[in-house]
């Protein structure tokens, strides 16, 4: 069993591993748009993981991440899929808080028609959320 945990710990250390080389061999912003609109939602719930080495591998790729993007105000992030991750009532509260940093950073970047059209999923999400996320 504990066997099975690990090796279950070290193919998703694996698969972290592998999107840290697409953000870091992306060359463009649309290849790079192209990777996190992939990538970014399920690299969020690997948050939930049990293992803090994938955790801490998550947090190093989202900081990474962060870097990458905070200087290129045109790549978009991938709101609408994050938006439905949010809403999920088995997310775990540490995957909902990070999935909200990227929708309050996602959500301005997107077209003002496209925020229009967003906008009353985004209130429905809030719906019954506890204060702290409505404010975000």
């Amino acid at each position: 069993m504990a066997a099975a945990f690990a090796a279950a710990a070290q193919d998703e250390l694996n698969q972290l591993e592998r999107v840290f080389l697409r953000l870091g061999h992306a060359e463009t912003d649309e290849q790079l748009q192209s990777i996190i609109s992939k990538f970014l939602p399920p690299v969020l719930l690997k948050l939930s993981s049990a293992q803090e080495g994938v955790r801490k591998k998550v947090m190093e790729l989202l900081v990474h991440l962060n870097k990458r993007i905070k200087s290129r105000p045109k790549i978009q992030l991938p709101v609408e899929t994050l938006l439905v991750q949010y809403q999920d009532p088995a997310a775990v509260s540490f995957v909902t808080n990070f999935t909200i940093i990227y929708i309050k950073m996602g959500y301005p970047r997107l077209p003002l028609d496209k925020q229009c059209e967003l906008a009353p999923s985004l209130l429905t999400a809030m719906e019954g959320k506890p204060q702290p996320q409505q404010d975000r």
